[in-house]
Parts: structure tokens; C-alpha cells; sequence
């Protein structure tokens, strides 16, 4: 038996990341996985942060239609494997939001509108516009978009699949509410890498400094404004975007505070990353940072606001309370104590779910 999984060639991202930590688990648990990569194929399709897993690759286009055949591919990339008749599937729900994304193509007329609803006076949107931060006003329409087709039943889940892989609560949810069994579902919870994790037990608070990070690329316009607040009062604020792991990990290892205030597709990895190096962590609660299961921060960091317009924002009081937790940063650092531990264990639950999923492979596929 060969189990293939299906990933987009020379990508780096969370989804990638934990495609590649399965195929290496199911390895080392004797199942003969390998990765099938799609889209522009050269001479090596593994991006370099992932050779150290050492997982044999193939193309999709050369795997085999046979009933010997199992397929594992993420939510976003089902197309690869319509074709395939014979073989079994299993669909990795990394990312539930992405899914209904690409699925239903939100539209540009829809954006447009959705910008005169409820942004007509908003004097951020041209400045939004002119630094190239658009793309948050486009989030905060993309998650109204998806929230109103989840919540009217307006998705087409494929039943036509042999077992779902949910990386979080929120997208066991999900399934359930289009019908999928709870046996046909199983957990998988995806480390972070071994670099951040090895960095954690190094964190000296005395190197900190008073500055804050932010999760750019999925943020909400709420969280663009706090931020040029939060400039304005003299604070130091390191966009998240586009670093890399390195960077990531230096920038995350010297803030006391990570504000991640957007859209959440499924368990985030920039928030794991930001409390198991020590971050004060204030995010809200939309998808995969709604359930405390998947989100481990205390009510008081995290905003009742699941759309970006769900609420209106004190944002003096908010600016207030960042400057309160950055002058008392080890009172309050305590209170993310519990889930940086979580975090830290996160590679031995991953371990222990792989093991039952090569067991049902090994039964059943």
C-alpha cells in the first residue's frame, strides 16, 4: 500500500509545513508515504526548509488509479484527485475558510460593495490603499463572505471520501455541520517546528524590549488602525510579514506582545509561535482562534469580535492596556504559561494521533 500526499510544489507556508511533518510521522510509523507535488514542477520540488524530512516525491500526474492507492490532500487542492476513481481518499482539512475560498470565489463587485456597507466613512481606506494594506479591508469582506455561506448551509462538502484529517475543533465543527460522522473524522494536531520550539527554552526576558508584533497578512482592519495608534504613542511595531522562519523567530524572541486581530482559517501557527516564545498574545475570535481547544489564551486577550464590524473597539483603552502589559510584561507573561506548555507538547500529541491514523490506514485503507 502507497499513501501519496498531495502539496503545491516549492511552497513554504503552515500548509506545506504540516503536510510534510505527516508524511515524515506516517514514515517513521511504517507507512509507505510519499508526497506528490502539483502545480510548477523543477528539477527539485522540495523547498529547502523541508529536505531535512527526507520524504521520497513523485507528481501527481504519476500516481496510480489503483484500489492499493490511498491519497491524503489538503482542502484546497481536492481538484488533483477528482479524477482518480479507484483510489482512496482522505481529505486534510488545514484550513476550512481556505477551502470555501477557493470554492466560492468571493467576487470583486462583492468587495466593492461590501467596502460602501460598511466602510463609507472610514478614513483608513484610502490610506489602506496607498501603502499597499488593502488586503486587510479585502479579509474582513472574505470572512463576512464565508461566514454567511457556512452559516446557510451554502457549501458542498464531498461525502464521497473515505476519512477527514481535522487539524482543529473548529474545523471538526465544521464538518459536522454538513453531516460528516464523528467515526469518519480524525484529529491531527500539528507541531510547530523544531526551531521554535529548541528557542523557547532560551527565552531570556531581559533581552525583550518594550515593541510589538502583528500578524499583517490575515489582519483586520481593526488591527490596522490599532496599529498606527499604537505608532502614534511612540511604540515600536514589527509587521509580520514575509519574514521567514529566521526572522520570524528572532523578531518573536525580542516583542512582548503579538497582536493577531483577523481572520483565523484553522489553528494559526503565527500564534503558537508568538506564545511559546513568550508574546502576550491579543487576538479575536473568529474560526480556528474561536474554541478555546484550539486557541488556549485567556478571555481577557481576546476580542469578542468575529467579523471586523461585530463590535465597536475602545481603541484608547486598548492602546492603554498594551502599554499596562508591556510595563508589567512578566505579571501578565504568566498567564500564557499553560499554553506555551501545550505547545511544547504539541509534538508528542502529533505522535500519538499519527500512530492511530497509520493504525486505520493499515486496517482499513
Amino acid at each position: 500500500m502507497a499513501v501519496y500526499i498531495i502539496a503545491p510544489a516549492g511552497a513554504y507556508t503552515g500548509g506545506p509545513t504540516a503536510l510534510f511533518q505527516l508524511c515524515y510521522a506516517l514514515r517513521k510509523n511504517g507507512v509507505n508515504a510519499i508526497m506528490a507535488f502539483y502545480g510548477e514542477i523543477n528539477d527539485n520540488p522540495v523547498h529547502p526548509n523541508y529536505e531535512r524530512y527526507e520524504c521520497p516525491w513523485i507528481t501527481v500526474n504519476n500516481i496510480k488509479n489503483g484500489k492499493d492507492v490511498t491519497v491524503i490532500t489538503p482542502e484546497t487542492a481536492i481538484n488533483q484527485v477528482n479524477s482518480f476513481t479507484k483510489i482512496k481518499k482522505i481529505v486534510y482539512w488545514l484550513a476550512v475558510d481556505n477551502y470555501v475560498s477557493t470554492i466560492y470565489k468571493p467576487s470583486k463587485l462583492g468587495f466593492i460593495l461590501h467596502i460602501i456597507k460598511n466602510y463609507m466613512f472610514d478614513p483608513y481606506v484610502a490610506y489602506a490603499y496607498v501603502t499597499r494594506n488593502i488586503h486587510i479591508y479585502h479579509n474582513a469582506y472574505k470572512a463576512n463572505y464565508i461566514k454567511l455561506l457556512i452559516d446557510k448551509k451554502k457549501i458542498s462538502v464531498p461525502h464521497n471520501i473515505d476519512f477527514h484529517l481535522a487539524q482543529s475543533r473548529y474545523a471538526k465543527d465544521f464538518l459536522s455541520s454538513y453531516g460528516i460522522k464523528d467515526d469518519k473524522v480524525i484529529m491531527i494536531h500539528e507541531p510547530l517546528e523544531k526551531e521554535f520550539l529548541s528557542k523557547a527554552t532560551k527565552i531570556k526576558y531581559d533581552e525583550k524590549i518594550d515593541a510589538v508584533a502583528w500578524n499583517a497578512r490575515k489582519a483586520y482592519p481593526i488591527a490596522f488602525r490599532l496599529v498606527k495608534m499604537l505608532r502614534k504613542r511612540g511604540l515600536t511595531v514589527f509587521d509580520l510579514k514575509n519574514l521567514g522562519k529566521d526572522r520570524m523567530i528572532k523578531v518573536l524572541s525580542r516583542t512582548k506582545i503579538f497582536i493577531d486581530i483577523g481572520i483565523h482559517p484553522g489553528r494559526d501557527r503565527p500564534l503558537r509561535e508568538a506564545v511559546v516564545l513568550d508574546n502576550i498574545a491579543i487576538i479575536n475570535n473568529h474560526g480556528g482562534y474561536y474554541h478555546y481547544d484550539d486557541c488556549m489564551i485567556p478571555t481577557e486577550f481576546k476580542l469578542n469580535c468575529y467579523l471586523d464590524f461585530d463590535r465597536k473597539i475602545n481603541y484608547h483603552k486598548l492602546c492603554t492596556n498594551i502599554e499596562h502589559y508591556l510595563e508589567n510584561f512578566e505579571y501578565y507573561i504568566k498567564k500564557f504559561h499553560h499554553f506555551k506548555q501545550y505547545i511544547m507538547q504539541e509534538p508528542y500529541i502529533f505522535l500519538s494521533d499519527v500512530k492511530h491514523l497509520s493504525k486505520i490506514l493499515m486496517e482499513h485503507m
